[in-house]
């Protein structure tokens, strides 16, 4: 199965998204939220993948506004210094928006029956609790999600299921924070954190090189599917 490209509306523009859908049927809708280089072919396999399994799937192009790169970037060294800066210039407000817009857009379509959740991976990791305690959203999965320990104060305005995927070999998600947002979790009954050994930040991309953990990436995507279907 493979998606199209599309646009979301967003105030006088549109949001150039990536979107897949089942062949036939409804399902819970999930918006996709990148890492920073974008909708690379690994976010587009994401959203392959839940359509595959009966879910619609959205990537919106979070950097679309950009003056500077607003594309896609491969996995480099010198990207991700891009990536970086240009994931600094986007305003979080902004940002959420984006997801709102993202979120209603996936709602009205056929292929979802109501009900609409956020994945966010590396940097769209603290985007799915800002989701959640701003949208009517079923629930929340975050992938090796970046700084979300400076987001917690969020969790007091969130009613959905929320689970967070880590490996314990992450540069960027060090087990430091990590165990901020696990204490955090433990506070409130319908968030979990899972951590895999050996898994470094990006385990879930195959683009990734070495940096892809095959056993962690199977083990994420089995909760995911579990976690789909019980919203």
């Amino acid at each position: 199965m493979q998606g199209k490209n599309i646009s979301v509306p967003y105030e006088s523009g549109a949001i150039p998204t990536y979107f897949a859908e089942p062949s036939s049927g409804k399902g819970v809708g999930v918006i996709v939220v990148s890492a920073i280089f974008g909708v690379d072919d690994d976010t587009a396999k994401i959203c392959d993948d839940l359509a595959q399994a009966g879910y619609p799937a959205m990537a919106l192009n979070m950097f679309w506004e950009d003056e500077v790169e607003a594309g896609p970037l491969s996995v480099t060294p010198e990207n991700a210094e891009l990536g970086k800066a240009r994931a600094g210039r986007l305003d979080r407000e902004v940002g959420n928006a984006y997801i709102g817009a993202a979120i209603e857009e996936m709602r009205s379509l056929d292929s979802c029956n109501g009900k609409v959740t956020v994945f966010g991976f590396c940097f769209g990791g603290p985007y799915v609790v800002e989701a959640a305690s701003r949208y009517d959203v079923a629930g929340g999965m975050s992938f090796h999600g970046s700084f979300v320990e400076k987001f917690l104060n969020e969790f007091s305005n969130i009613n959905c299921p929320l689970e967070f995927h880590y490996g314990d070999n992450d540069a960027v998600a060090p087990m430091a924070a990590i165990s901020q947002v696990k204490a955090e979790c433990e506070k409130w009954d319908n968030a979990d954190v899972f951590v895999y050994p050996g898994g470094e930040h990006g385990y879930m991309f195959p683009n990734r090189g070495a940096g892809y953990h095959a056993e962690a990436a199977q083990l994420s995507w089995d909760s995911a599917f579990k976690f789909l279907s019980k919203i």
